[in-house]
């Protein structure tokens, strides 16, 4: 009897195995990170034989923070299972330079002719001559992040609108060293751009960012996080992006009401940041609340100009949608208590104020 049953049960698992677990294979193929992924293969031989084929275990080259990394991507690259990477992470990995990027171009260059996302944030050593070479077999690139990289210039920037031309996620942030004339090589070329990132971009004037403003229309998002040279004849160009959702201006320190008032026109924004915007009042703040009534985030941190006017007006238009409100150093604005609060934003989760 028992027997029978232990028969019984090795043949629905057997079917089960068959049956049941290629097609859930192919489920969460597509649907899963692909550490997870990998952690999967060790389950049993019945999921390592049906996962080990599916090409979506193949399509993410995750190298963040490793060591060895250059020699790394190149062993992964020549190897036929990545032929067609989407995804190459190098965020601070170490060991990686231009001649890895240069072997990648000269020995395996079809293995990233795929490639959509390439994220080298912190590869200190990477110069425009590496972003030459790896853009240059990567056509269909679309997201691009170079984060804290003080040795790519615009010759770098020149390369990659070159080479790639449907990139829509741009991440320049901490380099240095580009000027206006990388943002009038990006404002050119990529018109359909989403997300820019110039954080610290500190050579950047009114000039460049004014051509960005003008032709990238499609801009979700625009950090200007730290960029304090800009003034109100560029920030007034930002209502221009319709589109926008997300905008940094942390530390604009020329940025005016009558600035502010015509980024109000941004009426699909949901995130502004305006911490130590130190010259805005209750005229630019109550401007947003009358123009901005999607908004989730709104960090006012450090504006002693604002007052509980401000508050209010944001209670009238946004009290729906307002999540996040810092008004930490607003010493205009007096303490309230958390019931007080919730009948003003009745979604508030997170709400500082100075101390």
């Amino acid at each position: 009897m028992e027997a029978e049953k232990a028969s019984t049960e090795a043949e629905i698992m057997e079917v089960w195995n068959r049956e049941t677990v290629p097609k859930v294979m192919k489920i969460v193929s597509t649907r899963l990170p692909q550490g997870d992924l990998i952690s999967l293969l060790l389950v049993s031989p019945w999921i390592h034989r049906n996962l080990i084929s599916h090409p979506s275990l193949w399509l993410v080259l995750d190298f963040h923070e490793m060591n060895n990394a250059g020699d790394r991507l190149v062993a992964a690259l020549l190897l036929s299972r990545y032929q067609n990477v989407k995804h190459i992470n190098l965020e601070f990995a170490r060991d990686i330079e231009d001649k890895h990027l240069q072997i990648v171009k000269n020995k395996c260059g079809n293995s990233v002719k795929s490639l959509e996302i390439l994220n080298m944030n912190g590869c200190q050593k990477i110069s425009d001559m590496g972003i030459e070479f790896i853009t240059s077999c990567c056509p269909k690139l679309k997201a691009f992040s170079i984060y804290w990289n003080v040795r790519v210039s615009d010759l770098g920037i020149k390369n990659l609108v070159k080479n790639c031309k449907l990139v829509i996620d741009l991440n320049l942030s901490g380099c240095k060293n580009v000027t206006d004339e990388s943002l009038k090589l990006i404002a050119e070329n990529y018109q359909g751009l989403q997300q820019l990132n110039l954080t610290r971009c500190v050579k950047l004037t009114d000039k460049g960012l004014q051509m960005i403003l003008v032709k990238c229309s499609s801009l979700l998002s625009l950090n200007l996080y730290a960029l304090s040279s800009f003034t109100d004849a560029a920030y007034k160009k930002i209502s221009l992006l319709v589109h926008l959702q997300f905008l940094d201006l942390c530390g604009a320190q020329n940025l005016s009401d009558d600035g502010l008032s015509c980024i109000a026109q941004c009426k699909n924004l949901t995130s502004l940041n305006l911490t130590w915007c130190v010259h805005i009042t209750d005229q630019g703040v109550i401007a947003i609340a009358e123009g901005c009534r999607s908004l989730e985030f709104l960090s006012l941190f450090g504006i002693v100009g604002v007052t509980d006017k401000s508050l209010e007006a944001l209670s009238s238009f946004c009290s729906n949608t307002i999540t996040t409100l810092d008004v930490n150093g607003c010493i205009g604005i007096k303490r309230r208590s958390r019931e007080e609060l919730l009948q003003l934003f009745p979604k508030l989760k997170c709400f500082k104020v100075h101390s």
